[in-house]
C-alpha cells in the first residue's frame, strides 16, 4: 500500500508541475519603456501664445536691438548666437540670417495666413506698420500695425512662425483714447506687443489644429497611416484616442501605474481627456500636469494589451517646480513623455 500511495503522490506532483511550472503557460514578462516628446498636434508647437507685451530691453538707447527667442518666449543677450529668431529696433525687424534665418511681411491678415512662403525671406523688414501722419480719423503721427499684414519668420533651425504685431507703444494702449491722441500724454514708443504661432516641424504649414500623432506601443514608434491597424493610441493636444476603428480601446484607472498588473476585461472607450489637472492660478500657474496615480490601459487592434502613464506634457520633461517654469519660461507644450508596457502574448497580465 505504501508503494501505491507513493506512486499516486508522484503522479499527482508530475501533473501539477506540468500544468503550473511550464515556461510558456504564464504571462510573458513585460518591460517598462519610455517614449519622449510625442508631439501631439505635430504641426503646431504653440497655438496662439499668450500676448507678449513691451519687448524692449534698451528703452533709453537709440539704435539698440532687442533679440527674441520665439521657442522659449524670452529675450536673448547674445546677438551672435543661433538662439534668437527676431530682433526689434525702432520700427525695423531683423532676422537671424547669420544662422540661416529670414523675415518677410505678407500682405494677408494674421488669422487667414495658413502657410509660410517658401522663398522671399530677407535680413530685415520695416513694412509691418502704417504711419498716420496727419491722416483724418486716426491719431496723429502714430505708428500703427497694418492689420492686413503678417510678419513671417524663418528661424535658424528651419522652422517657421507667423507674428501679429499689436502695438508699438508701452503698455499696449488703447489707440482710440484721448490720452493716446495727445502727443504729450502718449506712452513711449518702441515697445512691441504681439501674438505669434511657432511651427516646430520643418514645414511651411501654420494653421492645422486638428492633427493627431499616432503611436504603435508594441514597437514604440510613430505611425503615419491613420487608417491602418498599426497604431494603438494617438495624441492631439490633451486628447488621447484609441484605434476603435480597428477594434481597439482605452480606459482609465485611478491606480498607480506600478500597481496595475491586469488589464480589465471591459469598459474600453474611444477617448480619454481626463488624465490631467489644469492648475489655473495655482503654482505653477496655468499649467497642465498629469494626475497622480492615473493609469491608462489600452486594448490594441491585435487584441493585445498595454498600460501607460503620462510623465510630462512639456517638451524635454521640464521641472515644473523650477523658477523658470513658474515664470512662464517654459518649453513647448503638447509634447508627451510617457512610461508604458506592452503585453504581446495576448494575456491581460502585466506581471
Amino acid at each position: 500500500m505504501r508503494n501505491i500511495h507513493f506512486l499516486l503522490l508522484t503522479a499527482t506532483l508530475l501533473v501539477f508541475t506540468a500544468c503550473n511550472g511550464g515556461g510558456n503557460d504564464g504571462p510573458a514578462p513585460v518591460t517598462n519603456n519610455i517614449m519622449e516628446d510625442i508631439a501631439a498636434n505635430y504641426n503646431t508647437i504653440i497655438q496662439n501664445m499668450e500676448l507678449v507685451t513691451d519687448i524692449n530691453d534698451y528703452p533709453s538707447v537709440e539704435g539698440k536691438y532687442t533679440f527674441y527667442d520665439l521657442d522659449q518666449g524670452v529675450t536673448v543677450e547674445d546677438s551672435t548666437s543661433d538662439v534668437w529668431d527676431i530682433a526689434f529696433g525702432g520700427t525695423t525687424l531683423l532676422a537671424n540670417t547669420a544662422h540661416g534665418g529670414g523675415i518677410q511681411v505678407v500682405n494677408e491678415a494674421y488669422a487667414n495666413l495658413e502657410n509660410a512662403p517658401e522663398s522671399g525671406y530677407e535680413s530685415s523688414n520695416a513694412s509691418w506698420y502704417i504711419y498716420t501722419g496727419e491722416a483724418p480719423n486716426l491719431p496723429k503721427h502714430a505708428v500703427l500695425p497694418n492689420t492686413n499684414a503678417t510678419v513671417v519668420i524663418k528661424t535658424p533651425n528651419g522652422s517657421y512662425a507667423k507674428m501679429e504685431i499689436l502695438s508699438y507703444y508701452q503698455g499696449n494702449p488703447d489707440i482710440t483714447s484721448a490720452e493716446f491722441a495727445n502727443l504729450m500724454t502718449r506712452p513711449a514708443a518702441g515697445y512691441f506687443s504681439f501674438n505669434y504661432i511657432l511651427q516646430e516641424a520643418e514645414t511651411t504649414e501654420l494653421f492645422h489644429i486638428d492633427r493627431y500623432t499616432f503611436v504603435d506601443l508594441e514597437k514604440g514608434e510613430l505611425v503615419q497611416d491613420s487608417t491602418s491597424s498599426q497604431w494603438d493610441v494617438a495624441f492631439n493636444a490633451t486628447n488621447i484616442i484609441a484605434n476603435t476603428g480597428k477594434g481597439g480601446g482605452i480606459l482609465s484607472l485611478n491606480t498607480p501605474y506600478a500597481d496595475v498588473d491586469e488589464a480589465p476585461v471591459e469598459g474600453y472607450t474611444a477617448l480619454d481627456a481626463s488624465w490631467y489637472t489644469y492648475t489655473m492660478n495655482n503654482t505653477p500657474p496655468h499649467a497642465i500636469l498629469p494626475k497622480d496615480n492615473y493609469t491608462l490601459v489600452v486594448k490594441t487592434p491585435e487584441g493585445t494589451y498595454a498600460k501607460f502613464r503620462i510623465i510630462s506634457y512639456y517638451k524635454g520633461n521640464p521641472d515644473v517646480n523650477s523658477t523658470n517654469f513658474i515664470n512662464f519660461i517654459r518649453p513647448a507644450d503638447r509634447h508627451y513623455t510617457i512610461e508604458y508596457a506592452h503585453q504581446g502574448d495576448g494575456s491581460r497580465f502585466f506581471e
